[in-house]
C-alpha cells in the first residue's frame, strides 16, 4: 500500500463499528464524503488508486470491506466459482446496506454538515444504487457497471443456481431484494444526480437492464441532465479511466458535488 499514498492525501485504516475500511483524507479541507464499495472478490485496497483519484478532486474516500472481502473472508470462498458468487453476492450486498447508517452515522459524526455520496463497482454499483434509492439525503450516485433492475438480478443468480427449491433464508433475501427493487420506485430518484455508467461489452452485468432502469426514471426527471446513462464502447467489466473522468465531470459541473 506504501506506494499508492500521495502527497496530496492521506490514507489510513479504521474500523467503523465491525466494518474495516480505509480513509482517504484530501489534504485540503473538504465537505464532501465518497462510500466507495468495491465489487465481488475485491477489497478495500483494491480501490485506492480510484480512491486518490477522487481525493486529487477534494473528495473523502471511505473504502469499506464487504462481508466475505478482504480482512472480513473467513470461510474463504472460491471468487471465480459461478455457482458461489450467486449464492453469496445477494447476502453480501444485503449486509452492505443493512452496515451502510453506521459507516453515515460515523461520517455525520465525524465530518458534521458533510454532503454525502456512494458509489462503487459491480457488485459496489449494486448496493450504491441500492443505498441512494433508500436514502433520500445522499447528494450523489457514482454507478459504474452496475443494475438497479433487481428483479431481473434476481432471475438471473436463480438460473445460475439451478435449484428446485431454495431454503427459507435464500427466499427471505429474494424476497428484499423483489420488494426493495429500485426499479419499482422511480419517484425516489427524480431529478437526483447520477451517473450510470456500464461497457458495452460488459458479459458479467448485461447494460441492457442498467438501460431498462435509466429510460424507466428517465421520465419523470424534470432536468433531465441530472441522469447520466452512458454505455462505453470496447470496455468489458471495468471502470475505466474515461469514466472517472466523466463522471468527475459531472460530478463538478452538473452535480455540483
Amino acid at each position: 500500500m506504501e506506494y499508492l499514498k500521495m502527497n496530496y492525501s492521506d490514507i489510513n485504516k479504521i474500523n467503523i463499528g465491525e466494518v474495516p475500511a480505509i480513509i482517504i483524507e484530501p489534504n485540503l479541507k473538504t465537505n464532501k464524503t465518497i462510500v466507495f464499495y468495491h465489487g465481488w472478490g475485491s477489497c478495500k485496497e483494491n480501490q485506492i488508486f480510484r480512491g486518490n483519484i477522487f481525493a486529487s478532486y477534494g473528495y473523502r474516500v471511505i473504502l469499506p470491506d464487504a462481508r466475505y472481502h478482504g480482512e472480513r473472508n473467513n470461510i474463504d470462498l472460491d471468487y471465480t466459482a459461478e455457482d458461489i458468487e450467486a449464492k453469496y453476492i445477494l447476502k453480501v450486498i444485503m449486509h452492505n446496506i443493512e452496515e451502510a447508517p453506521s459507516i453515515f452515522k460515523f461520517i455525520e459524526e465525524n465530518y458534521p454538515e458533510n454532503e454525502i455520496a456512494v458509489g462503487g463497482h459491480s457488485m459496489g454499483a449494486i448496493t450504491a444504487g441500492g443505498l441512494y434509492n433508500f436514502k433520500k439525503d445522499l447528494k450523489m450516485a457514482f454507478v459504474y457497471n452496475g443494475i438497479n433492475d433487481w428483479h431481473a438480478l434476481v432471475d438471473a443468480l436463480n438460473k445460475i443456481k439451478k435449484e428446485e427449491k431454495i431454503d427459507e433464508n435464500e427466499f427471505r433475501i429474494n424476497e428484499f431484494f423483489l420488494d426493495m427493487n429500485p426499479m419499482d420506485s422511480p419517484e425516489n430518484f427524480k431529478d437526483r444526480p447520477i451517473v450510470l455508467y456500464n461497457g458495452e461489452d460488459d458479459d458479467i452485468i448485461d447494460p441492457a437492464g442498467q438501460e431498462s432502469f435509466a429510460r424507466k426514471i428517465e421520465k419523470i426527471y424534470s432536468d433531465k441532465k441530472l441522469l447520466d446513462f452512458q454505455t462505453f464502447e470496447a470496455t468489458s467489466h471495468q471502470v475505466t479511466t474515461q469514466m472517472l473522468e466523466a463522471s468527475i465531470i459531472f460530478s463538478k459541473e452538473i452535480a455540483g458535488f
